[in-house]
């Protein structure tokens, strides 16, 4: 498990999309296991990412920032809202994960705000990849299940799903509001 999270972490700190290794977590590790060390490992890599970009690389993430150029409306919109910009930022992500990661430390929201809501909204996209993982690898497993036990499995992967683009919907609309105020 130990393991588990600093092959994660590295990789998110890589700009490796991390889809695969968390649906991994999913199929190795089960739901509870798979949540948590996901949880654990985006968060190692969220902070030391930010901490990378406030205080150590910051000439040249702003280099790379140029690559990005709604970059300034988002760095304003975080400095006004805080934490609530970077909660919807997460939950409708409109910047590649590992990039934003080190973008946060470019803004001026606070190091405490910026990680809570970052450990707090990563959650619902860790769920599903995590929950698609651990069906695939049931499916997969060859073991018997009744019916009732693959019903309820696609009633929680379905409902996952619509909980997710519900608040990814509500979330774009609000980040739209909230950039061009």
């Amino acid at each position: 498990m130990i393991g588990f999270v600093f092959a994660y972490t590295i990789a998110v700190l890589l700009f490796v999309p991390a889809a695969a290794l968390t649906l991994l977590a999913g199929g190795i590790f089960g739901l509870g296991w798979g949540i948590i060390l996901v949880a654990i490992a985006t968060s190692i890599a969220d902070a030391i990412a930010f901490m990378t970009s406030r205080y150590l690389a910051r000439n040249a993430i702003e280099r790379f920032v140029t690559r990005y150029p709604n970059f300034r409306a988002i760095d304003n919109a975080i400095t006004k809202s805080g934490w609530r910009m970077v909660a919807l930022l997460r939950l409708s992500p409109s910047i590649p994960y590992s990039t934003s990661n080190y973008l946060y430390g470019l803004t001026g929201i606070s190091f405490v705000p910026y990680f809570l809501a970052s450990a707090l909204f990563t959650l619902p996209g860790t769920c599903i990849y995590v929950y698609l993982g651990y069906l695939g690898s049931e499916t997969l497993s060859g073991a018997e299940k009744s019916t009732a036990q693959w019903f309820l499995l696609a009633i929680g992967l379905i409902t996952t799903i619509i909980a997710t683009v519900y608040i990814t919907v509500l979330a774009r609309r609000e980040m739209s509001d909230t950039i061009r105020n």
